[in-house]
């Protein structure tokens, strides 16, 4: 476990010597404490811990006179910890991050395990009088070396690498990958792809993915759907594949196939003659839901998204099974069925980065992903838009999007990456790290959507990590030509950039790439190839 001090006071209130709390001191409560924090009576204090950590808080108290009793807020922003339960969907789920304990003299005691970057302290009664050595976040930050870099030119491009980085860092718990270390403790498996990929980015080959597939499959046996929904089946057999890929261990995925061949027969099923999607549930991610009320375009836009997944999906699935010269019949069958109804998107932009994914590069999928730039992207589905727009041969307007979208979480105090973000929210907003100004828009309480409305809003989502496999794939231009790693494409796409390193982890050692871009407009790469892999 590790320890962080507070790097600031946000506010305080009726307290005394409160910039002590700022101090490294040794973490033992003595007998002959001097310099201490005070609270006396009614009081509060607010502190800013520096960046978005995953565990609880260590508080060290020297004497607790008259009543201890005091109220414990977690937030991921400054106005979080200023909320009443219930105001503006604050709320206890998943986490306990609102609640009332008692400080003890003496005492050295751990609270809460949420995801936070703000604490706020509140005395509750008039007679208090409570002398605290030390605040300090009891973190359970995941600790395994990052293997894999990113670094150019580009500022903004290397701190948005370096966030997403801390991002999936932080949602690797307990095995697992969590999707937000602030709300539920399920594993999600469409939220896993993106996740899995920037893990590897990171850190090469990890036992969560491979748990986390485990998980899901006992857990949801056949006829039903990963975690109820048949897009979240699609995105498992993909992750499957990719795993596969990375990895090449085939008796540890022989086990797989028995589920994934019945799995492929509910697909199937949900799949018309006509290439019509007939599967019982069509969500893809929360803005593309389809609820009562929806237009008919938006309608078509999901179903579109289905079989795009589906394609996608079945498309992996094939060349997993050839891996183990197993039959694909049923897989081209339904694959010649997908292909059968044409699909045209009208709203979405993410649906159109699955188009594109799935080969569909048509004018329609172009026309909606490069229209308004980064407005309508989203942090599940940023790898299929960025590598979407980059596919029709628009690698500085991905950039570009990527830079606007994900610098604009940054520009208001991120230090992790959204559940989701809108660049609209960024007009006349408060700052996260800032305590709620009037006439101006809470960023975090009046915003957000879906089941993530207000401060239930998760402000560190493993799924929005997706740009780490974007930057690596594309911009840098590493991708597996084999399974196993063996042979290793590396085709560079700078997009505007004039320098960039980078580190790949690999199954044989770590891949050094450095590009840099010459005046004459050619690229000049330097690899450092460990043995064991070609270069194509």
């Amino acid at each position: 476990m590790k320890f962080m001090y507070p790097t600031r006071i946000v506010a305080q209130e009726n307290t005394e010597n409160t910039e002590t709390l700022l101090k490294e001191k040794r973490l033992q409560i003595g007998l002959k404490e001097q310099d201490l924090f005070i609270m006396k009576g009614k009081s509060y204090v607010i502190l800013d811990f520096g960046k978005e950590v995953v565990g609880g808080v260590r508080i060290l108290t020297y004497k607790a006179e008259e009543s201890g009793r005091v109220r414990l807020r977690f937030g991921e922003s400054v106005s979080e910890t200023c909320a009443e339960l219930g105001e503006k969907n604050a709320t206890n789920d998943h986490a306990l991050r609102d609640f009332c304990t008692e400080l003890k003299f003496y005492s050295d005691i751990k609270f809460g395990q949420s995801g936070f970057r703000f604490l706020r302290v509140d005395t509750l009664e008039d007679c208090a009088n409570v002398q605290i050595k030390s605040v300090v976040v009891a973190s359970e930050v995941d600790e395994r070396p990052a293997i894999g870099s990113f670094e150019c030119n580009d500022m903004l491009v290397n701190q948005i690498w370096d966030t997403a980085a801390y991002t999936i860092r932080l949602c690797m718990q307990n095995g697992y990958f969590w999707d937000g270390i602030k709300r539920d403790r399920l594993v999600w498996i469409g939220d896993l792809y993106p996740e899995m990929r920037a893990a590897h980015c990171v850190f090469g080959e990890v036992p969560e993915t491979e748990n986390s597939l485990d998980f899901a499959q006992e857990e949801n046996p056949l006829p039903g759907w990963m975690n109820r929904l048949p897009a979240y089946s699609l995105w498992w057999l993909m992750i499957l594949h990719d795993e596969y890929q990375i990895s090449s261990n085939k008796p540890k995925f022989a086990k797989y196939l028995p589920y994934v061949k019945e799995l492929l027969k509910q697909i199937s099923d949900c799949v018309a003659v006509d290439g019509e999607m007939i599967y019982p549930d069509n969500f893809i991610d929360w803005p593309t839901r389809v609820l009562f009320g929806k237009t008919r375009e938006e309608q078509n836009d999901v179903l579109a998204g289905m079989a795009y997944l589906t394609k996608i999906a079945v498309e992996k699935t094939v060349a997993f099974l050839q891996a183990f010269a197993e039959d694909t019949t049923l897989c081209k069958d339904i694959l010649s069925r997908v292909n059968r109804k044409p699909r045209k998107v009208e709203t979405f932009k993410q649906i159109a980065g699955l188009g594109v994914w799935a080969g569909d590069c048509s004018e329609n999928n172009k026309r909606l992903l490069l229209n308004g730039g980064a407005k309508g992207m989203s942090t599940f589905l940023s790898y299929p838009i960025l590598s979407g727009v980059a596919a029709l041969g628009e690698y500085e307007t991905a950039l570009s999007m990527m830079k606007e979208y994900y610098g604009g979480m940054l520009s208001v105090g991120a230090t992790s990456f959204w559940e989701d973000f809108d660049l609209d929210w960024l007009e006349n907003c408060n700052r996260i790290d800032e305590l709620p100004k009037v006439g101006k828009v809470d960023i975090h309480g009046d915003k957000g959507a879906f089941c993530y409305t207000g401060f239930r809003h998760s402000f560190c989502h493993g799924w929005s990590a997706g740009v780490l496999p974007y930057l690596m794939e594309t911009v840098v231009g590493i991708r597996l030509e084999e399974i196993g790693q063996k042979r290793i494409k590396i085709q560079p796409n700078l997009s505007g950039l004039k320098h960039v390193k980078a580190t790949y982890p690999t199954a044989w050692g770590v891949l050094k790439v450095e590009h840099i871009l010459k005046d004459n407009g050619e690229i000049e790469t330097k690899v450092d190839v460990p043995q064991g892999i070609e270069i194509v």
